[in-house]
């Protein structure tokens, strides 16, 4: 039986003064760092590490391996999957917004706030998020420029293939983002409830860790959205 520890990327740069996204904030470098750390105390070893196409998960894998390192300890070099990238749900949301809030009271006071507050807060981003997003995994809206959820799923389902692809009896290490993680999850429990999918990836905390396994085809869940290396509860974030 092989096994497969997701690390979901530490805290990015939403709704702080930095300009890019895709980039740590200092809390999910500290994160990530305290990752490295509790590794390094468990004397973990991996067969054979991947990472998503973001520079925030390139940037939880430096700190986690950085930390590793001062410790004596040494993991593979990554391989990149495009498969483990994020969906593309924010984006759907600003392209959306505008048109969906003429038919959505909810959405249209957001979009309100949004317009007199001059830019989007974290609490108006969110609301809108978890609003549409629902309707996009349940098929309802879609844009031509953002890739369908449903799509999104069957690429995660390509990553886990080629995962697998390692044979029994290897530890791997996949550094990617919630969606992702969430994904993989309910595709080893078979999960076809689409809203649960958003539900899980909602629950996942910065930097956690979800432990599955796998023999041949046949996918087990062992552990979900684990942090036992944050112990200061400041450093338990969801966004």
């Amino acid at each position: 039986m092989s096994v497969v520890l997701f690390v979901r990327h530490g805290k990015a740069s939403a709704f702080s003064s930095a300009t890019d996204y895709d980039q740590l904030s200092p809390p999910g470098v500290e994160q990530s760092e305290l990752l490295g750390e509790w590794f390094a105390d468990e004397r973990f070893q991996a067969d054979a590490v991947f990472v998503g196409p973001r520079k925030r998960h390139e940037q939880t894998y430096a700190c986690v391996t950085r930390v590793m390192a001062t410790r004596g300890l040494r993991i593979p070099e990554p391989t990149m999957l495009p498969e483990l990238d994020e969906h593309d749900g924010i984006s759907l949301v600003f392209k959306m917004l505008p048109e969906l809030a003429a038919g959505d009271p909810e959405l249209a006071g957001i979009a309100e706030s949004i317009a007199k507050a001059g830019r989007p807060t974290a609490d108006h981003v969110l609301a809108a998020f978890k609003r549409i997003t629902r309707r996009w995994v349940r098929g309802e809206v879609g844009h031509a420029d953002v890739e369908p959820w449903t799509a999104f799923r069957a690429r995660v389902a390509r990553a886990l293939e080629k995962i697998a692809a390692l044979g029994r009896g290897k530890t791997a290490l996949v550094f990617t983002s919630a969606g992702a993680v969430a994904a993989a999850t309910a595709e080893t429990l078979g999960v076809r409830d689409e809203e649960r999918v958003l539900d899980l990836s909602w629950s996942l905390y910065n930097g956690s860790i979800t432990e599955l396994d796998f023999t041949g085809e046949r996918w087990g869940l062992r552990t979900f959205n684990t942090t036992p290396h944050l112990r200061d509860k400041r450093l338990v974030t969801s966004v």
